[in-house]
């Protein structure tokens, strides 16, 4: 091919190439008023549905397993073959104590205790918006008729109109709570997220009081049944290396009583405590309206190009 060949075969390229961008300015001019309608369209639709949104809340902590969680068992290993051949448990880590925890907090016999509360499983169960300029919570009538403190709700499968602990739990789970750990540090982060900023607050606080109350009752219950089968054993032995081992054993359970009885956070310490939130976690109204309307902008352009060029299976069609 002569170099004259060649530039009149690029300059062909170059005009149809320019012909292509032509016409494909010239069909989205076309649909134009298509694509302008659509993407307003949606722009308005997402705007009216994110004001409908309710806003959530979400109140945070932060908090460590208090050191002396411990139990004191690394000074006792030495013992631990008495204390298991008695029966005797010399306690958990402090990282043992983390993960129970924090599995009581998730726990559905936690949540059992919590709805005893006063208003709480109310709270959980029919919340329907929050009323800032009296900071309360609205209940849904049609649920829970707060005035009488009466629920009113379709029966659920079981035959019972009262919310049961288990239907809250997964409430409390799906929806409310957050609890995480993080591994370099060790700090436990609770969160809970509601309509209710003030109740978000209230209820972090309780899960965490009740957590320290539940676990020092738990650890008092059985250091107390321990002592008493302890001194049943000293009584029981002459050997003078199993009597130090139980004394030994015995202060050690003395001084899980004394810690459970001193402390009111017995397990979890607050480094930051709950607070009642002041803006809300979500929804994010400004980022569902604006990647509406990008979707909807990029849709109706490529809905626009496809039904000029025609749709790729009418393609494969024709071309068989």
């Amino acid at each position: 091919m002569s170099d004259t060949d060649k530039k009149n075969s690029l300059t062909e390229t170059n005009s149809n190439d320019d012909i292509d961008l032509g016409e494909l300015f010239h069909v989205l001019w076309k649909g134009a008023t298509l694509i302008i309608l659509t993407t307003s369209a949606v722009a308005i639709g997402s705007i009216i549905f994110s004001l409908q949104l309710t806003n959530i809340y979400e109140s945070q902590t932060i908090t460590a397993v208090r050191k002396n969680a411990k139990n004191y068992s690394g000074g006792l290993s030495q013992y631990s073959g008495v204390a298991s051949m008695i029966g005797v448990e010399l306690g958990t880590s402090g990282e043992d104590k983390g993960k129970e925890i924090m599995e009581l907090i998730k726990s559905r016999s936690f949540v059992k205790h919590l709805i005893e509360f006063e208003d709480i499983l109310p709270s959980i169960m029919a919340p329907k918006s929050f009323d800032r300029g009296s900071n309360t919570l609205i209940f849904d009538k049609e649920i829970y008729d707060p005035d009488s403190k009466v629920w009113i709700r379709e029966p659920n499968i079981n035959g019972s109109i009262k919310p049961t602990y288990l239907e809250a739990h997964r409430v409390y789970i799906r929806d409310l709570l957050s609890v995480s750990q993080d591994k370099l540090t060790g700090f436990i982060l609770l969160s809970i997220e509601h309509q209710s900023p003030v109740f978000a607050g209230e209820l972090l606080e309780l899960v965490l009081k009740e957590a320290n109350n539940l676990m020092r009752v738990k650890d008092l219950k059985e250091s107390n049944e321990a002592i008493q089968f302890l001194k049943s054993e000293l009584a029981n032995t002459s050997y003078v290396e199993i009597k130090e081992s139980i004394h030994s054993i015995m202060e050690s359970q003395l001084e899980t009583q004394m810690l459970a009885k001193i402390n009111d956070e017995y397990i979890l310490t607050t480094i930051e405590p709950p607070f009642i939130p002041e803006e809300r976690s979500s929804p994010h109204r400004a980022l569902i309206c604006i990647l509406s309307t990008l979707a909807a902008g990029l849709l109706s352009i490529l809905w626009v190009l496809l039904r000029h060029y025609g749709f790729p299976s009418n393609n494969k069609e024709s071309e068989a």
